[in-house]
């Protein structure tokens, strides 16, 4: 054979075609959970192509890619909530099974071997677990670029804030800020002070309360 012949041979071999079917689906998954990495997007995209050419030139089973697709939707779940690992072990067992059913090709006599399927669904369940609970674990995070990650930090004020012309200076991470009150309210120098929000370059603060046991 040539050797686009022998190329095209290996892509229709059923444990190939499903490890690109799963390289495509996880480094797609990837890019969407985690945009601006562009490696695993790409990756995934040549990987899905070929699993795709290969389908058109292999027997599949819908019932097979029905339980991959299960699978890969367990595994989101077992990130999301507290199970102990049935959605996960469920999911291995899902994807599995899925891909012993996936293929019986007259071509190769065979379908996915078992070592194959096993040691694709162990690797894939980590890594959509893991990347699944990051990605919910970073939307609790603190912002902290930008001024919007000075809200709720304290500092000292420098120069009284609500005399005056209403606004003074107060020294927060390491720098002068130009700060004021709600109306009717008035910090005198030396005070502690709580950043309640950000407008512009001023900052809106309030007084922090001293425990009483502090003044006496």
């Amino acid at each position: 054979m040539t050797p686009r012949e022998r190329f095209l041979s290996r892509i229709v071999e059923p444990d190939v075609f499903f490890i690109l079917l799963i390289v495509g689906v996880l480094g797609l998954y990837t890019e969407f959970t985690h945009p601006g990495m562009f490696a695993p997007g790409v990756i995934g995209g040549i990987a899905l192509v070929l699993a795709l050419f290969a389908m058109h030139l292999l027997p599949v089973n819908l019932a097979g890619l029905l339980l991959i697709s299960l699978a890969l939707a367990l595994f989101v779940l077992e990130a999301k909530f507290p199970t102990h690992g049935v959605l996960g072990v469920g999911g291995v067992v899902s994807m599995v099974l899925g891909a012993l059913m996936l293929i019986r090709s007259p071509l190769t006599g065979m379908g996915v071997s078992f070592g194959a399927a096993l040691g694709v669904a162990i690797p894939f369940a980590i890594i959509i677990i893991i990347l699944m609970r990051l990605v919910l674990r970073s939307r609790t995070w603190k912002q902290s670029t930008g001024r919007e990650e000075l809200v709720g930090e304290e500092g000292q004020v420098t120069q009284s804030v609500g005399s005056a012309g209403g606004r003074g200076m107060v020294f927060i991470h390491g720098e002068l800020w130009r700060a004021a009150t709600r109306a009717g309210e008035s910090i005198p120098e030396g005070a502690r002070v709580r950043v309640r929000r950000v407008e512009g370059l001023t900052l809106e603060v309030e007084p922090v309360e001293l425990p009483q046991s502090a003044s006496s």
